[in-house]
């Protein structure tokens, strides 16, 4: 199980939790690319799932999102 708050300059605050499945982390990701630069996720989640979580959304600091891990 994770917890994001999507953070956004652009649009308003987003809050998502969801079970750490392929198709959930795909979905959040979609969320994020589509905000684009200036954008910051907080994910609250088990440290376990932390390496998980950081591979699902690899290489969106491209694009200016900021992803913080939180247990």
């Amino acid at each position: 199980m994770f917890h994001a708050t999507i953070r956004s300059d652009a649009q308003e605050t987003l809050r998502l939790s969801a079970e750490a499945s392929p198709y959930n982390l795909q979905t959040l990701r979609d969320l994020l690319s589509r905000r684009g630069p200036g954008t910051r996720v907080e994910v609250r989640t088990a440290s376990p799932l932390h390496a998980v979580i950081r591979r699902a959304l690899r290489n969106l600091d491209r694009r200016g999102v900021v992803l913080v891990l939180e247990a």
